[in-house]
């Protein structure tokens, strides 16, 4: 399930704060860093100027990987920008003075936006020793001192602003991607990972199916036992139908009782097996004494030709018969 994961990776992408801030980082260097530049290319000093050329071209090719190939490279932050940001402290300061100083603390910041945390810890424990290295051959010892004080705070202070952003945004994707009750991935996840499935199938055949799964009787457990113990007996089948596929295929809640799994580089005949064992595995659970609880599957596997809708209804098809044939098994085709 190589491609279901890197999938899943790309949504956590993109609500990354690397990807969202890579992207206006590039817009914003255009539009304020270019003009002086170009001020320093004219009007010196040289190195200044191509220290700030390279850190535009960088935050501009940022945000061409974001639009375009809708990946983030942070590895081209951290071996390219970063060591510029330093040189361009490194000239500018001595050269420029105060005005040197002014342009590292941006520098401090955007490197919490650009990298991830531990990288950025790095790259600013380098900044400020060099920036306070610089400061007091540049400055008196006083002015000095109150430059890395106020590095070393702004520092401090924007990686506890990014680590509690950080923890807020895997929350909000973890709301967005997966059921609140069962936990499993929710159906516009489900959406996403079959379009791609499709598009892969289309131009490489290979082995991808589908598993429709739905609890038989659940309207009966709902108003014998009540919706508590109807939505346990969907968190204790979700979970069951999770542990037997492994990692083999993800597990998605569809809607009500029904549950979809996605198999890929499973032959078919082991697939027909990994759904007997599901059905197996869910017969076995024993929540009440008086009723037995079971699941109906439907299996399709990918054809040529098929859409996201077709293979779904496919599976529905499958999933209709084995209900109307007597519930508790699986149909495929």
């Amino acid at each position: 399930m190589k491609r279901a994961k890197k999938i899943l990776q790309y949504q956590q992408n993109e609500f990354s704060v690397l990807n969202k801030s890579a992207l206006w980082l590039g817009n914003v260097a255009l539009v304020f860093i270019t003009p002086f530049a170009i001020n320093n290319f004219i009007n010196g000093p040289l190195n200044v100027a191509v220290a700030s050329f390279i850190v535009t071209a960088v935050f501009l090719f940022n945000t061409f990987t974001v639009l375009v190939w809708k990946k983030y490279y942070s590895n081209i932050s951290f071996f390219v920008l970063s060591p510029v940001i330093l040189l361009f402290c490194y000239f500018s300061i001595p050269a420029q003075g105060i005005i040197g100083v002014l342009w590292s603390f941006p520098g401090i910041i955007c490197f919490y936006y650009l990298l991830p945390e531990r990288q950025a810890w790095l790259i600013n424990i380098v900044a400020i020793v060099l920036c306070t290295y610089l400061s007091f051959n540049t400055f008196d010892h006083g002015l000095a001192l109150r430059i890395s004080a106020t590095l070393s705070l702004i520092s401090a202070f924007t990686a506890v602003s990014i680590r509690q952003i950080n923890k807020q945004q895997f929350a909000l994707h973890r709301l967005a991607i997966t059921d609140s009750l069962t936990g499993l991935y929710n159906r516009s996840t489900l959406n996403d990972l079959l379009n791609d499935i499709i598009d892969s199938h289309h131009k490489m055949a290979d082995n991808s199916h589908l598993m429709t799964i739905d609890i038989d009787h659940f309207k009966k457990i709902n108003d014998q036992f009540g919706h508590d113990q109807g939505d346990e007996v969907l968190t204790t089948i979700g979970h069951s139908i999770r542990n037997t596929v492994k990692d083999y295929g993800i597990v998605f809640r569809y809607g009500g009782e029904e549950f979809i799994v996605v198999i890929e580089e499973l032959p078919w005949e082991k697939t027909k097996r990994l759904a007997e064992q599901i059905r197996l595995a869910v017969s076995e659970i024993n929540m009440f004494p008086e009723l037995k609880v079971s699941v109906s599957i439907g299996l399709s596997r990918l054809k040529p030709k098929m859409t996201r809708i077709d293979w779904i209804r496919e599976s529905d098809r499958n999933l209709y018969t084995a209900k109307k044939q007597g519930r508790n098994q699986v149909i495929s085709s």
